[in-house]
């Protein structure tokens, strides 16, 4: 019984210690990401604010289009708002997702964090269940299933 708990103790920590490191992991990547981001995002935003700055006029896509049914501007300059509202749109839906090297790298360590204890704890997971099983068997639930 001893080695059981001692076993169960010990996966346990092995699971604390793979939950604190996959913290680790997600925060270094967290903070590298948003320094990269930060020095990035200062060239990106004087060419990004040149190449969207004629939608500052417009609210929605909806708006463009009641201009355009105004008559209030044409056909092909309507077409080309639209195109650019929704390429801004994808550009802002993939803009939160910054991937490089280091970034996969620290993705596959996170990953494999637990790798070389799995066989620990599997052999901890089965002994748990076994002991749950052992601990049933011993006290009926009904007095009668007793067979004596």
């Amino acid at each position: 019984m001893q080695d059981f708990k001692q076993q169960q103790r010990e996966a346990a920590a092995i699971r604390t210690d793979i939950s604190k490191a996959y913290k680790a992991i997600s925060d270094a990547k967290a903070r590298y990401i948003k320094a990269k981001l930060k020095a990035k995002s200062k060239k990106q935003t004087e060419e990004l604010e040149t190449l969207f700055a004629d939608l500052e006029d417009y609210a929605s896509k909806q708006e463009i289009q009641d201009v355009y049914g105004y008559g209030d501007i044409t056909l092909t300059e309507y077409d080309r708002l639209c195109n650019l509202w929704d390429a801004r749109e994808e550009y802002t839906k993939q803009n939160g997702i910054y991937s490089d090297r280091v970034v996969e790298m620290l993705n596959k360590a996170a990953a494999r964090l637990g790798d070389d204890y799995q066989e620990i704890l599997y052999e901890a997971d089965t002994a748990a269940r076994e002991n749950e099983r052992n601990q049933q068997g011993r006290f009926p639930k009904d007095a009668t299933t007793w067979n004596v």
